[in-house]
């Protein structure tokens, strides 16, 4: 089953919620693609819609396990936080 079938189901309750001030959808460059042609076709979600490659999504994260390793050594931010 596509993913994205998943994602159109639910899409009236993320369009009509007024917290969501957008939707990303994350995915691999071919499920993107895919997607992007069924949003071609709903201009709201056309509007509010952006794409981020699973692959980027990955080394964000650990870039950002970096960092925040390196911020804990420097010991400045308090272990509660």
């Amino acid at each position: 089953m596509f993913m994205g079938q998943i994602f159109f189901v639910n899409l009236p309750k993320f369009l009509n919620n007024p917290a969501v001030q957008g939707v990303v959808a994350v995915s691999d460059k071919v499920q993107i693609e895919k997607i992007e042609k069924h949003v071609h076709q709903i201009k709201e979600l056309k509007e509010k819609i952006r794409y981020w490659d699973y692959k980027e999504v990955l080394e964000n994260h650990d870039n950002l396990s970096i960092v925040n390793e390196s911020i804990n050594k420097l010991g400045l931010v308090s272990k509660g936080f």
